[in-house]
């Protein structure tokens, strides 16, 4: 038998005894007036019914995995509200910048959209929902972080060196060039989790993909090997969104004059 070894009745009982030690530490968090309390129960029903949702809707769309016309324009919406949801997620770590979905969304939409068409080229995403649903989450999921990380770390240090970034501007630097060296260092700074985390493939942890494919009874090498590509190509949308985030922010900066606006 491979997979998990028991029912959908049974996992429900699988799932209520595992929450017994989240119980507990959420006690602790409300004894110790931690004031994580109500964020965590929060946040686990939303993720509870999320994932549930998900669940539902994957059903109905792997009954029909050899109809396009049935599966591909739900799976187009799904995809389609990843790349909202996450574009309006990742704009509230801009800290105050105007208009900053219109810097998140495009960069996750690129990030994820390049990872996405390099799987389904190198055939390592077969085009049938239950491979393109999963992945398209991972994509937009480490773009939506990338983006996140790579927008706060840009709005910190723009506002630590706004007056050698004017300095420069007003020796007749573009804002481009007055920009460089930030642009680059949150790109570098937004990476650095996930080039640790490939660093430590396997060792530290072993990734969601690789993880799935050996509880389903995959050969082991096959499931590094798949997971090793998938985990390249995510990367690579990362790179891409990062980019990008710090091309498009120059606009938010900077008016058309070339000074710098006065929300920083």
């Amino acid at each position: 038998m491979t997979g998990i070894p028991y029912t959908p009745e049974e996992g429900a009982l699988v799932l209520a005894g595992a929450s017994v030690l989240l119980i507990v530490v959420l006690l602790i968090s409300v004894w110790k007036k931690m004031g994580i309390g109500r964020e965590f129960v929060v946040g686990l029903l939303m993720g509870g019914a999320q994932l549930f949702g998900i669940a539902v809707l994957l059903t109905f769309l792997f009954r029909f995995d050899d109809d396009v016309r049935i599966w591909f324009p739900p799976v187009i919406v799904l995809i389609g509200l990843m790349a909202v949801i996450g574009g309006r997620r990742s704009a509230k770590r801009a800290s105050g910048m105007p208009g900053a979905v219109r810097i998140t969304t495009p960069a996750i939409i690129a990030g994820a959209a390049v990872s996405l068409t390099v799987l389904a080229l190198s055939r390592a995403m077969p085009l049938k929902p239950q491979f393109i649903v999963p992945l398209a989450g991972m994509a937009f999921g480490n773009s939506m972080t990338i983006c996140s990380l790579a927008l706060d770390r840009l709005v910190r240090e723009f506002e630590m060196n706004r007056a050698a970034i004017e300095t420069r501007l007003s020796l007749g630097a573009s804002s481009k060039q007055a920009m460089e060296d930030l642009s680059r260092r949150c790109v570098r700074a937004a990476l650095i989790p996930t080039i640790d985390r490939l660093k430590t493939l396997g060792i530290i942890f072993i990734p969601g993909a690789m993880a799935g494919l050996l509880i389903a009874g995959t050969d082991p090498l096959v499931a590094a090997e798949y997971q090793l590509i998938v985990y390249l190509m995510i990367v690579g949308g990362g790179i891409v969104t990062s980019l990008i985030v710090a091309v498009l922010s120059r606009s938010r900066f900077f008016n058309e004059n070339e000074q710098v606006r006065d929300w920083i």
